[in-house]
């Protein structure tokens, strides 16, 4: 009541006094007075706020109850801050073949089962050769002939003795038989089918009596599961921050299993249909039952700031200049007040920010009550 009753005085003095002589000066028609009147007037009208200001300052000093908004704050601290994206993966692996045989005929033996673990070089079927192993053992037979011929024929020749038609009649006879016979024994070893690798036998599709061809019959597929790698691809958009050695967290839904991992490698070429680029990363050997193509999701860490400011989304104002803006919390004779701070933020985790600029480490925000503050507005804490 008595500060709008001092209001209320002033107020009446300005008036009186200026409508006086403000109606002589108007009514005078002169440009220049009428100038020099708006700008007393403009001057006393700041003075009247200057001395509103001495009046509130006066009046909050003496008032010992003041009827203070209530907030609540949190101290700023500065933390590491990991961000991380999420893309599809999916469980690849270069030891994945499907085996076909290289020579046509019937399968005569099948030495393995599916769920069976080989070594590189183990047999696991055998076709029949159809009699290539008698026409080898005749082959073999004539080849000791003219092996004999010719190295008698040579011994002559070297001591200049005998035609050198017989001789290269021999000769040419003798490395004839000898490809013949070498070339044989690929087309026999192509009927004992091993193991490219080692690995697990799974889904064997050959049966034991059918016949089977090169390049159309597949007997088998055999992989690999310690050699295991999550393939992905990434908007091109993060190109220039997901790099080789980039740490990453991937989930197997299915499985309800976490890993952690690393990129291996990091690819060079843009698909220009979906505009990604593949990813790969590596799988340590382990127990949880990973089986290729099986789906993942798969977080990679793209930055990381060690001594981050982080604040709840939630804190974050936006005014109608679309600027963010805190509420920060100073202390002045013992009074606290706060003032609208703009802020510029940059990346999130979905539930924190991180501040850029405006703020800093040790600062107190307000985090409950902002709604109701104005800037510059003196409050009451209770945290």
């Amino acid at each position: 009541m008595k500060k709008i009753f001092i209001l209320a005085l002033i107020v009446s003095i300005l008036s009186c006094e200026n409508n006086s002589t403000l109606q002589s000066v108007l009514a005078s028609n002169d440009i220049e007075q009428i100038k020099l009147k708006r700008k007393e007037i403009a001057a006393s009208k700041q003075d009247f706020v200057n001395k509103l200001q001495i009046i509130d300052n006066k009046l909050e000093e003496l008032n010992t109850n003041p009827q203070l908004p209530i907030i609540e704050t949190i101290t700023i601290n500065a933390a590491e801050f990991n961000h991380y994206i999420q893309v599809q993966g999916s469980v690849k692996s270069d030891e994945l073949v499907n085996i076909f045989p290289e020579f046509s005929g019937i399968v005569k033996n099948i030495f393995i089962k599916s769920g069976d673990v080989v070594k590189k070089g183990q047999p696991l079927i055998k076709i029949d050769d159809g009699g290539l192993k008698e026409q080898l053992s005749q082959l073999e037979i004539g080849f000791e002939l003219t092996k004999t011929t010719f190295e008698r024929q040579k011994r002559l020749w070297d001591q200049n003795i005998g035609s050198e038609i017989k001789f290269l009649e021999t000769k040419s006879m003798f490395e004839a038989q000898k490809q013949g016979i070498n070339q044989l024994k690929k087309q026999i070893k192509k009927t004992l089918i091993e193991a490219p690798f080692s690995g697990t036998i799974d889904n064997v599709i050959a049966k034991k009596g059918e016949v089977v061809y090169p390049g159309v019959s597949n007997l088998m597929m055999l992989l690999n599961l310690d050699n295991l790698y999550i393939e992905s691809n990434v908007p091109e958009k993060y190109i220039a921050s997901i790099n080789k050695g980039n740490k990453a967290i991937v989930h197997f839904p299915l499985l309800n299993k976490t890993i952690n991992t690393t990129v291996r490698q990091s690819g060079n070429y843009i698909n220009p249909i979906n505009r990604t680029f593949k990813i790969e990363l590596d799988i340590e050997k382990n127990n949880l039952n990973i089986k290729p193509n099986l789906n993942s999701k798969v977080n990679i860490n793209n930055y990381t700031n060690k001594k981050a400011l982080m604040i709840n989304q939630n804190l974050i104002s936006i005014d109608s200049n679309n600027k963010e803006y805190v509420y920060k919390v100073s202390n002045k004779n013992n009074k606290n007040y706060v003032s609208k701070t703009t802020i510029t933020t940059g990346k999130n985790d979905g539930v924190n920010v991180e501040v850029l600029s405006g703020i800093s480490s040790g600062d107190k925000i307000v985090s409950e009550g902002m709604r109701k503050l104005v800037d510059n507005a003196r409050v009451k804490i209770i945290n």
